[in-house]
């Protein structure tokens, strides 16, 4: 087994879910953190993953093995809200 500090950590770049404007059910609920759904492929496991208090991306850890996920938010967007992390 790999240590979990070998593993690099996986980025993918989303753009445009800074718009809570946009009625969005992340935004439904008043005060609701947005997230995005992502299986991490390493673990075969689903976890939510929670966009940071400056609104720039969406971090996580894989639930099992702590292998990190970055999704970084940026102008264009994108209307996905389920990823993979391979």
């Amino acid at each position: 087994m790999a240590n979990m500090d070998d593993a690099p950590p996986y980025y993918l770049e989303i753009d445009g879910l800074d718009d809570p404007g946009r009625g969005d059910p992340l935004y439904a609920r008043p005060g609701g953190r947005p997230w995005v759904g992502v299986r991490f492929e390493c673990c075969r496991v689903y976890s939510r993953v929670y966009r940071n208090r400056e609104g720039t991306a969406y971090r996580g850890k894989c639930p099992r093995c702590l292998r990190m996920v970055t999704l970084r938010v940026g102008p264009d967007g994108t209307d996905a809200r389920f990823f993979a992390a391979e």
